[in-house]
């Protein structure tokens, strides 16, 4: 559709639209300005209403007051004249006579309190209190313009009431004072104040209120008001906006004549036009539903119009569509005759292939287009059609007259009448060369499937839906499941489960909704002949023969879910004890109920030494024993695992069981395990370390716990609990592992060298090394700081390498400086020994540096002779064969066998120092001494006392028999070049040391 074509039902609903808005604004216009005018003269109306009643009733309030006024100053006139002539007749009794009658008159005046007789000064002459302030009354000074008789004074109050005080001047400058009661013009004012909507107040020409229709508290209240000073009549004054006391009124003002008193009545605004502001505000809500009516109009309007325009849009586009449709759907209408004329629409020449202008042909023309295969089917339906008088409906085959091309095509058609009554028939065309050709490839696809399905080497089948038989079954499901093809389809999908899994069967058929994906499972089966079969099931929703089915793939996995179960366990589980990993023991214990518990880790050690002795199975057994009595505990406490090699952890939850479960552990750590021909006992030592269950990390505590039974190791203690200052001191080891790593790297530790003593020939026998580690700020750290550590992180081996070396590069530096003849001694660990291949290391320094025979010694403590005593007496001869001398230091502080100690290749053997510090004094220390000394020389060796710091300790050994001495007394440890220039000054030494240093001092 052109773009002018489409804008113009637009445009028309914009313009009707824009007219109906037009009109409706004019007309809110209109409205408006109506209902604003009806407002602004209602409101008119109503205050003018509102000052006529003030008016009205500010008069007659004035006429009330004037009157009860007016009668009062008569009946005091009349009281003057009466005073006159007692006066004359008997001037001498006047007190007498007029105290009483005064009295007698107030009485039955109840609107007056009291009624005197004063003189000009207003002192009472009849008795009475008087009128003091009478010669001041503001009504008595001002000029009078009228004739004013009675005289009005200022309001006081006394005996709780408010009074209005009247004089009436006499002869001889007497005067007549009354005193009005307030009461009585309140009720005045009360009586006319009918509707209480109404302010009426009287006051006086003090300009205080004399009366007001508020109530009596107001009485004596300032006026808002000017007073008036005259007397005579005044007019009304209309005052709109007064604001007397915070309201907003509308009064009127007038004065009361020949008196000095003015009314004022006032109603307030708000109550006045609260009827117009019901009329305003229902005026904004009619003229509210005004505008929205006419906006919804304006939208029903554009809405319709829109409406309409979208329908001409809709049938203008379905018929080109429609256009369209067929010349893309390849479809076309005919009409032929009796005559056997064929005339066709466009779209069926172009499907013919006939010329673009052609649109009718005879009917043999159009049969000899039709394929030779289906030209007489043709022909017999189309003559059937026109003798029957039935619709026919048939797929045939063409030639395209232009390229020859065969297509198919669908025609539908049926013998009508036109118009004219005349007998024809109509139909359709339509090209269905693809639906034919995607219906052979369906075809084709299905025999596919179907030859996939059978042939398929994984097992498949189809159920039904409803009611769970199988439908069909491939080979490959017929020989895994041992059941022929009938049996298969003559059972249900029950029949392959076990009986325990229906249930499960059922409900996963509930929970499943059609179309929905189904996600992998593993299920059991079972085949004929009983055996179970896990498999991984794959399933499908399907339409098979016009039934809702599931397709379903049934994957053997019964070895691959086996392995994974293997692999499972292996991940968490210790294959020698069967116990949980630390791992796997961190997940169960964070499983457990929260609250508080207590890890236990055991420390084993002999585990080794079974290995070695009895065999690697031996050395399992045993572990294994231990095993199965902690996961015992772990059964009755909570739960047990396999931490590492020689440890195991104990969780015992609730912590409350912890004392009953320390107990049954240690028990079982002491009691022996049973060997093939011998009983194994194992030193044991235990960590442990508070957890509470849902707070912190089980894998941290299970750590903590080992941590503690390293330190209990450590420091030689069967339990330590653990505490967070270990954690810190771990990481400090840690750092300073790391620190001893780089400086071993980068060459940052020296060798100091300590001087041996001959005691018999008085001259140097030997060096010993000592490792040292020189810090930032010139000193040294301690060894004992750093070589157990080294120790137990395995850096002593390279550190004993480089002490190696460096201690033959010092023999050759000996040799040189006049000291050829001086072996150099150095000290080697445990770990080094048995981990290291010691033999080899040395064997290469004493190649590499040509060392003689005898020029190195090598220093062995007891530990390390009899831990694997059989390897170390091999390696001692292999030193031995090298030319390398051989002590055993600290001797007497172990536990050596003496039947063990004559077989091993020793040259010397060195006295603790812990031993010779008190030989000279203590006997005790003395008696080893002694022993010590005979067994060495008894095994012809050379005993070297250590520690050696005085002149007394030196002649003691020297008298018993000792070779060698060495220690603090003798030379400290000190750098290479500072110990050579000791051994120079040696030389000068002819006694001994302290003789020596006796001379020379």
């Amino acid at each position: 559709m052109p773009t002018s074509e489409r804008s113009r039902p637009a445009r028309r609903r914009t313009q009707s639209a824009a007219a109906v808005l037009a009109f409706g604004l004019g007309l809110a216009v209109v409205l408006a300005a109506t209902l604003f005018a009806v407002v602004v003269a209602d409101r008119g109306h109503r205050l003018e209403a509102a000052q006529r009643q003030n008016v009205a009733l500010a008069s007659g309030a004035e006429r009330l007051v004037w009157l009860q006024l007016r009668n009062l100053e008569r009946a005091m006139r009349g009281i003057a004249g009466d005073v006159a002539r007692v006066s004359e007749a008997a001037p001498e009794h006047v007190p007498e006579l007029i105290g009483p009658f005064f009295e007698g008159v107030a009485q039955r005046q109840r609107e007056l309190e009291s009624l005197e007789l004063t003189d000009a000064q207003g002192r009472p002459l009849s008795g009475g209190r008087g009128e003091p302030g009478l010669p001041r009354w503001p009504d008595r000074r001002n000029a009078q313009p009228h004739p004013q008789t009675m005289f009005v004074g200022p309001l006081e109050r006394r005996g709780g009431q408010w009074l209005l005080p009247l004089a009436v001047p006499m002869d001889q400058d007497r005067w007549i004072v009354a005193r009005l009661r307030t009461s009585e013009l309140q009720r005045m004012i009360l009586l006319l104040d009918t509707d209480r909507t109404r302010l009426i107040q009287v006051a006086g020409n003090d300009g205080r209120l004399v009366a007001d229709s508020r109530g009596d508290r107001y009485i004596g209240e300032p006026d808002d008001t000017a007073v008036p000073t005259q007397v005579e009549p005044m007019p009304m004054e209309v005052d709109d906006d007064d604001r007397r006391d915070g309201i907003e009124r509308i009064t009127v003002a007038g004065a009361v004549p020949d008196y000095p008193l003015h009314v004022d009545v006032a109603i307030a605004r708000a109550r006045v036009l609260a009827p117009w502001w019901w009329l305003v505000a229902t005026g904004v809500v009619l003229y509210a539903l005004y505008l929205v009516g006419l906006v919804y109009l304006v939208r029903m309007v554009r809405r319709n119009a829109r409406a309409n325009a979208q329908m001409v849009q809709r049938l203008t586009e379905a018929a080109e569509g429609l256009r369209r449709a067929q010349q893309l759907g390849r479809t076309g209408t005919w009409i032929a005759d009796r005559s056997g004329t064929v005339c066709w629409s466009e779209a069926i020449a172009d499907l013919l292939g006939l010329p673009a202008g052609q649109s009718a042909a005879t009917v043999e023309e159009f049969y000899r287009i039709v394929h030779p295969d289906d030209r007489e089917h043709v022909r017999e339906q189309f003559n059937r059609a026109w003798r029957d008088g039935q619709p026919y409906s048939l797929d045939y085959r063409i030639i395209r007259a232009d390229d020859g091309r065969v297509r198919w095509m669908s025609a539908r058609g049926a013998a009508t009448l036109d118009a004219d009554g005349t007998l024809e028939m109509a139909g359709t065309v339509a090209d269905v060369t693809d639906r034919i050709e995607a219906q052979a490839a369906l075809a084709e696809t299905e025999r596919q499937f179907r030859m996939l399905f059978q042939r398929n080497p994984l097992p498949f089948w189809v159920f039904d839906v409803q009611t769970l038989r199988f439908v069909e079954v491939n080979q490959a499901a017929i020989e895994q499941y041992g059941y022929t093809r009938e049996e298969f389809l003559a059972m249900t999908i029950f029949d392959i489960r076990p009986e325990e899994h229906r249930q499960e069967v059922v409900a996963d058929l509930a929970r499943h909704h059609a179309g929905e994906r189904d996600e992998v499972r593993l299920w059991v089966h079972r085949r004929k002949d009983g055996r179970l079969l896990e498999v991984r099931v794959h399933a499908s929703d399907i339409d098979f023969r016009g039934r809702p089915c599931r397709l379903v793939l049934s994957e053997d996995v019964t070895d691959r879910m086996a392995q994974q179960r293997e692999l499972a366990y292996r991940a968490s589980h210790d294959m020698t004890s069967g116990l949980l990993n630390a791992e796997a023991l961190a997940g169960r214990v964070g499983a457990m109920p929260a609250g508080p518990c207590r890890i236990a880790c055991v420390q084993l050690r002999g585990l080794e030494l079974i290995e070695d002795s009895l065999g690697r199975e031996a050395g399992h057994d045993t572990l294994r024993v231990m095993a199965t009595r902690i996961a015992r505990l772990g059964e009755r406490f909570g739960a047990a695992g396999h931490v590492r090699g020689d440890e195991f952890a104990l969780v015992v939850c609730p912590a409350s069981s912890w004392d009953e479960a320390l107990e049954c552990l240690l028990q079982e750590l002491v009691r022996p395990i049973p060997g093939e021909d011998t009983l194994h006992r194992l030193e044991s030592w235990i960590g442990v370390a508070d957890l509470r269950i849902g707070e912190g990390d089980a894998s941290q505590a299970i750590a903590n716990a080992g941590l503690a039974a390293h330190v209990a190791r450590t420091e030689h203690r069967p339990l330590v609990v653990f505490e967070p200052g270990m954690a810190r001191h771990a990481s400090d080891r840690l750092r300073l592992a790391g620190r001893i790593h780089r400086a071993i790297d980068a060459g940052e530790f020296e060798l100091h060298f300590q001087i041996l003593w001959d005691v018999a020939y008085s001259r140097p026998a030997g060096l010993e090394t000592l490792i040292r580690w020189p810090q930032g700020a010139g000193d040294y750290l301690p060894p004992s700081q750093f070589i157990g550590l080294c120790e137990d992180t395995g850096l002593i081996v390279p550190l004993g390498r480089w002490a190696l070396r460096e201690a033959a590069a010092a023999q050759r530096l000996l040799e040189r400086a006049g000291f050829a003849g001086l072996p150099v001694a150095v000290n080697v660990s445990l770990m080094q020994f048995l981990d290291g291949d010691i033999a080899h290391d040395i064997e290469d320094v004493l190649r590499e540096y040509a060392l003689p025979r005898g020029a190195l010694h090598i220093e062995l403590t007891e530990s390390v002779l009899m831990t694997r005593p059989e390897q170390a007496l091999d390696t001692l001869r292999r030193l031995r064969s090298f030319g390398v001398c051989l002590s055993l230091d600290d001797f007497g502080t172990g536990y050596s066998s003496m039947s063990y100690l004559k077989q091993l290749p020793l040259d010397a053997i060195k006295i603790d120092q812990s031993f010779v510090h008190d030989v000279h004094r203590d006997e005790r220390s003395a008696s080893i001494c002694q022993a010590l000394l005979a067994l060495g020389h008894g095994l012809g060796l050379k005993v070297v006392g250590e520690g050696v710091e005085t002149q007394a300790q030196y002649e003691w050994l020297a008298m018993h028999g000792c070779n060698q001495v060495q220690g603090f007394g003798i030379h400290r440890p000190a750098p290479l070049v500072q110990t050579i220039e000791q051994l120079r000054q040696m030389r000068e030494w002819l006694d001994g040391p302290w003789v020596a240093s006796a001379t020379e001092r």
